[in-house]
Parts: structure tokens; sequence; C-alpha cells
């Protein structure tokens, strides 16, 4: 009797140990833009003067480069980090292809460091 429990308890208590863990991903794509990246952002360096800065206009669904340069349609965002946000959506000048805009983090309401293929630049309101 004594060895069935004992069986009974060392297969109970290392059956867990067995099974596999699941992974989660904690981060999911949510439509749109947050409200903190919502505006018209301006890059202010290096701008020859009276010479016009780059801009970029992002709206809930939209993110436009310089009034009508490559733009994201159907914009989707997934918080990465702290303050932290990577974005995504369908290029149509590449034909609908799905094009990733590299991940901005959020300094305050006014500055933004955007990080695109290895290259940082600051953009402010």
């Amino acid at each position: 009797m004594k060895k069935v429990l004992l069986a009974a308890v060392t297969v109970l208590l290392v059956a867990p140990l067995a099974v596999p863990g699941t992974t989660a991903q904690a981060a999911t794509w949510h439509k749109g833009a947050p409200k903190i990246a919502r505006g018209t952002w301006t890059d202010k360096r290096n701008s020859p003067k009276g010479g016009m800065y780059d801009s970029l206009h992002i709206t809930h669904k939209l993110f436009v480069l310089n009034d009508n340069d490559p733009h994201l349609t159907h914009l989707k965002y997934k918080k990465v980090g702290r303050h932290t946000y990577k974005f995504r959506g369908y290029e149509f000048e590449l034909g609908k292809t799905i094009t990733t805009a590299g991940n901005w983090h959020f300094i305050s309401r006014h500055h933004v460091r955007v990080t695109l293929d290895g290259h940082k630049m600051n953009l402010y309101r």
C-alpha cells in the first residue's frame, strides 16, 4: 500500500514539470495610432535658412511624411516598452505591402526619438 501511495505522489509531483509551458505574446497590434503620437512632428535639424523642415503627420488611420511622400494606411501600433511604440501599415506606393515604421520612444508630449534601421532621429511638435 505504501509503494502505491508513494508512486502516486511521485507522479503527481513530477507530471507538472514534464508539461511544456505556454509562451504568451504580451503586446498585441491595435488599430490606429495612440493619442500621444497623433499630430504633426518636425525634424528641426540642419535646415537651410528659410528652408522647410521634414514633417510627419499622424492621424488615427494615416501616417504621412512630407505632405505626400510615402504614407502608411491601415495604421496599427504595438507597445513594446515603457513609452515606446512600434507602428506598421500598408504602403500604397509599394503595392500594399506591410511596412514597419521603427520604434518610437516618447520622451515628452512634444519630443519623440525614432529608431529606424539603426538610425536615430529626434522629432518635435
